[in-house]
């Protein structure tokens, strides 16, 4: 494949969809890259795994793995290590697919030593940056500041007996979507 464009994301972060991609991004266009042809559950390992390749010949390459209908970019470092990965444009996905529909699929040996989670769609990218934040302030909270969490399990009216009663309920209430419980924790925490 020639001339793809990526925007590199670490191999911890969530993969962001070209009508996502902003100025500052570390947007790269690669001149040639190999594409491989892969079944869906690798697929699914390269786009929310951290993974450990353990053949040598994929040690410091970039390369697409897809499996005719999804396809992601990755790039491996000197050790086998899943670094950074990209979705490919829109445009350049369709080329892509007919490619890897005419090749034979290979198999990959690699550890998946942790996983991601699935993205969530709907959301902005401002929102899930802003969920994100939420979220693990509120365990950093929890964890390091426990009159703080009671005062805002509080505003929210979150009551239980047990304490981590009321940080389950707060995380249930944080899980789906983007609400304004969202936007209300994010600018208070925020502010401070």
């Amino acid at each position: 494949m020639k001339d793809i464009i990526v925007n590199w994301v670490k191999e911890d972060e969530e993969l962001l969809e070209p009508y996502e991609w902003d100025e500052d991004d570390d947007l790269e266009i690669i001149s040639v890259l190999e594409a491989y042809l892969v079944d869906e559950k690798t697929l699914h390992d390269f786009i929310y795994g951290c993974i450990n390749l353990f053949n040598e010949d994929y040690f410091n390459s970039i390369f697409i793995v897809g499996d005719g209908k999804y396809s992601v970019v990755v790039e491996i470092n000197s050790a086998g290590k899943l670094v950074y990965r990209s979705l490919p444009m829109i445009n350049q996905r369709t080329l892509i697919n007919e490619y890897l529909k005419s090749q034979k699929q290979i198999k990959f040996n690699y550890h998946m030593y942790d996983e991601g989670l699935i993205k969530e769609y709907g959301l902005t990218r401002n929102e899930r940056i802003k969920k994100q934040y939420v979220e693990n302030k509120v365990d950093q909270l929890y964890v390091e500041d426990y009159e703080k969490f009671l005062e805002i399990c509080k505003q929210l009216e979150i009551k239980e007996d047990k304490s981590i009663g009321m940080y389950l309920r707060l995380k249930k209430k944080l899980e789906k979507g983007y609400s304004f419980i969202h936007e209300l924790l994010y600018n208070e925490f925020v502010k401070r």
